[in-house]
């Protein structure tokens, strides 16, 4: 069902009584009187928009539309130029791409960030205060009118979950240097790794009007055996999540596990092992967060802005056979187990 909306390009209005089609003819409709949200996407509809839809579709007085930039930001501006005509309710953001695109920084927002007049709910952002987006995710000392959800296990979580799997001396983290939010996350996990007695190396990816290159990934693999690395780590970027599966293929043929920041790779690209915030999981908070404004009059400034509370470990099992790298039995026990062939519909 999701699949047929990952391509979509075009504005898709939808009732949420059915996440495919609008139903206008049903009794229960009545656009009129109907919210009016519509969701700002970078590739396409992930778990994290199904859990957002699902939990929406309790309320039948809610509308969606559509608008996928399809990774081009020439796209994403022209969607953000659609909003006046479109008079949504509320936007929905996805990632931190996107939220910046229309909100702006701290220091330098954007017209329709300083109009205030449109409430924004962002997810999927790595680093919310990092990235700039906020200075603070009290809603104490925010005035803004936006909050929104951040799907990262802290990264001394994701540490401890490192120094379990054994004998890891050394991380390498490959990352987009493109993208503000992949370095942050590469500069986070160095410092949170020095001071737990772990050296991290960094490895800037190539991007390429294809996405990456398999030559680049298999240089920086010789890289990494030359450097020592132990394992490799996959931070919580779109392009390293779309070409998840080239590079873990590159990555595990050399022998090397793969860490995962995020729950895809794991599961759609065979990345061994992660303790991650499921996409689902945090639609679903996002909704909670979005219906607080569009049926309480919530303002969106009064409504913190949070990360989820509970975690998940997962191991691919076909990948633990393939290289020979075993977590030990204590994480095993606490982890779901999938196998190549247990993907999620989208990425």
């Amino acid at each position: 069902m999701i699949k047929s909306l990952q391509s979509i390009v075009l504005i898709v209005t939808l009732l949420l009584t059915s996440i495919v089609s609008a139903n206008e003819d049903s009794p229960n409709s009545n656009l009129q009187d109907s919210k009016h949200v519509v969701m700002l996407l970078w590739r396409g509809v992930t778990q994290a928009e199904q859990g957002f839809v699902d939990e929406m579709n309790k309320n039948d007085s809610v509308r969606i539309t559509i608008l996928d930039a399809d990774k081009n930001r020439e796209t994403l501006a022209k969607h953000i130029d659609s909003l006046e005509g479109l008079r949504p309710d509320l936007v929905y953001t996805f990632g931190t791409t996107i939220t910046l695109s229309l909100l702006g920084s701290t220091n330098a927002p954007t017209k329709f960030n300083s109009s205030g007049e449109i409430p924004v709910v962002f997810n999927i952002v790595s680093d919310p205060i990092g990235s700039k987006i906020v200075d603070s995710v009290d809603s104490s000392q925010r005035a803004q009118n936006y909050t929104g959800v951040s799907h990262i296990v802290p990264y001394e979580v994701q540490l401890n979950v490192i120094k379990e799997l054994g004998d890891i001396r050394t991380v390498g983290i490959l990352f987009n240097p493109l993208e503000n939010n992949s370095q942050i996350a590469a500069n986070t996990l160095l410092a949170v790794a020095t001071q737990n007695g772990i050296n991290v190396k960094r490895y800037p990816v190539q991007k390429t009007t294809n996405g990456i290159e398999k030559a680049n990934i298999q240089s920086l693999v010789v890289e990494m055996k030359n450097d020592d690395v132990d394992l490799v780590y996959l931070p919580a970027d779109s392009l390293l999540i779309s070409n998840a599966k080239v590079i873990t293929d590159i990555v595990h043929s050399a022998g090397l596990p793969t860490f995962s920041a995020t729950e895809s790779p794991i599961r759609n690209s065979g990345a061994l092992v992660g303790v991650v915030s499921r996409y689902y999981y945090a639609g679903q908070f996002a909704a909670f967060k979005a219906q607080q404004i569009l049926t309480e009059d919530t303002f969106a400034g009064d409504i913190p802005i949070e990360t989820l509370q509970q975690f998940s470990y997962i191991v691919n099992a076909d990948t633990a056979n393939l290289i020979g790298y075993f977590p030990p039995v204590s994480m095993l026990k606490i982890s779901e187990l999938v196998r190549n062939k247990d993907v999620l519909e989208t990425p």
